[in-house]
């Protein structure tokens, strides 16, 4: 990033390649969301300033882009995997008892748990019921496979709370359904609505679950580290609910018996994320962190692999420039 440059000024260049789709996917999310009952109105608007990046519908479009062009379809898959996304984030904002997001109140804040969990299956409802007028049932199928991986990752995280020994491999399992699943359908269907070869669906698919872990891991990095006037949500809030990242996994590994068992009885005592970043095991979690970075970068190469597969070679490094942008991301 040259000096004086934004993270937001290079993503825009990144995503410039998309962004009169991006525009389109805009205004279809719009009439979808907005046309809803008169009664919700008020909700809808609300959630409608949440938008943030519109990342998933980025790379649903850039991998179109990169199997031969993005078609009307490639825009409204773009929207539905967008509007699913926002359902998954309103019900885990009251999960994790996060207070903002994008700066905002969040919608359990506002209105409360009862119309938090409501308002997201709505959204739910919405996105599948835009599913079922296309002229195939694969966005359906493979969106509902990919829904009920988000939610089993859920479950499964909300189920090991306090699970101070959880493995590495069920953090990465969890990881796939509530995070990578998403990616990983966005681009499955990007290239299969682009009438591309089995064997490019399979590598774009591969490259959004890679893409998926690594994006979850700078998040739990940043659920640590992140200032929340710049990630512009609730952070701390893994330590503090008792979810076992891979930062924390990685420093639990490193530490001998006695160290151990004393970030056991801090991760069960309910406290705040600066116990664990300023007190004893700061010095270890800076290595444990620095491990993680490591295991994202290597995610991300593997990730870039896969691209290699798609024809539009222009295109697909883009892609990859933005995988690896984001894996370097601030908030």
């Amino acid at each position: 990033m040259n000096p004086g440059t934004t993270a937001t000024d290079t993503l825009q260049v990144l995503l410039s390649s998309v962004q009169s789709d991006l525009d389109q996917v805009e205004a279809w999310l719009e009439k979808r969301m907005m046309d809803g009952p008169a009664e919700l109105a008020p909700l809808l608007q609300h959630v409608a300033r949440f938008r943030g990046k519109r990342l998933r519908a980025a790379y649903v479009l850039m991998i179109a882009k990169a199997c031969g062009g993005v078609r009307q379809v490639h825009i409204e898959v773009a929207g539905i995997v967008e509007m699913i996304h926002a359902a998954t984030l309103i019900h885990d904002d009251m999960l994790d008892e996060a207070v903002q997001r994008r700066q905002l109140d969040c919608v359990h804040v506002e209105w409360g748990p009862h119309t938090a969990v409501l308002l997201g299956d709505w959204v739910y409802s919405q996105a599948f019921l835009a599913s079922t007028s296309m002229a195939d049932q694969e966005c359906s199928r493979v969106l509902a496979e990919a829904t009920s991986k988000v939610c089993a990752g859920e479950m499964f995280q909300n189920l090991t709370r306090k699970d101070f020994e959880l493995s590495e491999a069920n953090y990465f399992s969890q990881v796939d359904g509530k995070t990578a699943a998403l990616f990983e359908a966005g681009g499955q269907l990007a290239a299969y609505y682009s009438d591309a070869p089995k064997d490019q669906q399979l590598a774009a698919a591969q490259h959004g679950l890679l893409s998926g872990r690594a994006f979850q891991v700078v998040d739990d990095l940043l659920d640590l580290e992140g200032e929340e006037s710049k990630v512009g949500k609730s952070l701390g809030t893994d330590w503090a609910r008792g979810k076992m990242t891979l930062p924390v996994i990685r420093l639990r590994d490193s530490l001998e018996a006695i160290q151990r068992e004393q970030l056991k009885q801090s991760f069960h005592s309910d406290s705040a994320r600066e116990e664990l970043t300023n007190g004893p095991f700061a010095a270890q979690l800076g290595q444990a962190v620095a491990q993680c970075r490591v295991a994202i970068e290597d995610m991300l190469e593997q990730a870039a692999q896969q691209l290699d597969a798609l024809p539009e070679r222009g295109i697909a490094k883009d892609l990859g420039s933005l995988t690896r942008f984001l894996g370097q991301r601030k908030r």
